[in-house]
């Protein structure tokens, strides 16, 4: 009956046990070989590891990812900041790398500020791009609009091109340092980069922008690019999810950004991210929790697929603890009772003996009493074994033992 019980339990319980999370994950990210590309085949082998795949989706840049995250072609997608809209039920896991936000212009085309490019002709990124909406941000911030400049949606490469050419004026690029665009402009003695003299001033009015120094010589050492300190704006790149993910996911994901971002690159440090921090999103509560406390007791004992077998089935403890305790306590009174009742058979047969001796008229049968409390002193030595709760019983037994064997022999030497 009490076998039925328990597994009718666990037959209700496993209705609320989570099913396991799908092998397969899609990812939005950028064009094939850009940054985001990159980055996404080194998610890739990590989930691979742990027997998941992933599968990568490119795009033209971070709002063609939100809108596939949107419509669910895919379950995460590497974010530009700065790019975030009024999208419902999306979440950051975490940011992992800062961008650089590069404004190149000519030269014969002093530069200061962003209010100076009013009336220029500015390559803003092309559409889909997450280069596109922070352009126009930062330009809108200092009054600089469609209306009274030229805004130009270019790709980078064409960007770059036509402004080498002197077609445009000036580029927005939202891209690593080790960019070979980066440093193809950097090197060209016509185009100038743009310092950010009020970077702070654009840090406190957008959070998810932070600002860095590039060094002299930080890009190429060799031939000294650039050839002086640069302050820049930085944006950060994010991983967000759908809400809908898997929960399971969570830390198998989070455990991937830590092994490809912990050591940091030419502007992060080391184990500055993944970080809570520069997010657009709001952050997934389960993977808050993982960069602030790090993986669970489970995870830094199990593999991934065994850690969340037991997280998942945890729940089936409950109707098992339910059921055991009040039989466990039942026990307790029963187990207490085996073993006094084991001591109070011991002791009906030398009260027995005890009641008896003044009784005894011949020898051979004291002898024979004698040789059975013997065998049973010898026995209790020896063979038995009793709950260290009941110690006092038993020793009292063994004491009690000894004084009728000493009656025993009293009542002997008087017979003889």
């Amino acid at each position: 009956m009490t076998i039925a019980i328990i597994f009718l339990s666990f037959l209700i319980a496993y209705q609320f046990v989570e099913p396991p999370p799908p092998k397969e994950i899609s990812m939005a990210t950028g064009r094939e070989g850009g940054g985001y590309y990159k980055s996404s085949l080194q998610y890739q082998k990590q989930l691979a590891a742990q027997g998941f795949h992933l599968e990568i989706q490119p795009t033209a840049g971070s709002i063609e990812v939100l809108q596939k995250l949107k419509s669910g072609e895919a379950s995460i997608g590497l974010v530009q900041g700065g790019t975030a809209k009024e999208v419902e039920g999306l979440q950051s896991l975490a940011s992992l790398f800062y961008e650089p936000v590069w404004v190149f212009h000519r030269k014969d085309q002093p530069i200061k500020y962003l209010f100076d490019l009013r009336g220029k002709r500015i390559a803003v990124g092309e559409n889909g791009s997450g280069t596109k909406p922070l352009a126009i941000q930062l330009l809108s911030f200092n009054h600089v609009t469609p209306d009274n400049s030229n805004f130009l949606n270019l790709s980078s490469r064409k960007a770059a091109a036509k402004l080498a050419a002197g077609e445009i004026d000036a580029a927005f690029f939202v891209t690593s340092p080790k960019a070979g665009i980066i440093t193809e402009l950097l090197s060209n003695p016509a185009i100038e980069l743009l310092n950010f003299r009020r970077h702070l001033a654009y840090s406190s009015r957008y959070p998810f922008l932070t600002h860095i120094e590039i060094g002299e010589g930080m890009i190429d050492l060799e031939n000294n690019i650039p050839a002086n300190n640069k302050i820049l704006l930085a944006a950060t790149a994010s991983l967000v999810v759908r809400q809908d993910l898997h929960s399971d996911l969570i830390p198998l994901l989070l455990r991937s950004l830590i092994k490809v971002h912990k050591n940091g690159g030419m502007l992060e440090q080391q184990d500055q991210f993944p970080s809570n921090r520069f997010v657009e999103f709001p952050m997934n509560s389960t993977a808050e929790h993982y960069l602030v406390s790090g993986p669970s007791f489970l995870e830094k004992i199990f593999p991934f697929w065994l850690a969340t077998s037991i997280d998942r089935l945890k729940i089936l403890l409950i109707p098992l603890i339910a059921i055991l305790l009040p039989l466990f306590k039942g026990f307790l009174p029963i187990y207490t009772f085996t073993i006094r009742r084991k001591i109070f058979r011991w002791y009906e047969l030398l009260r027995e003996i005890d009641e008896q001796i003044h009784k005894f008229s011949e020898v051979n049968i004291i002898d024979e009493k004698i040789e059975r409390l013997k065998f049973l002193q010898k026995e209790l030595i020896e063979q038995v074994s009793v709950p260290l709760s009941h110690m006092g019983e038993f020793y009292g037994l063994r004491m009690h033992i000894k004084l009728v064997l000493e009656r025993l022999q009293e009542r002997r030497d008087e017979l003889v």
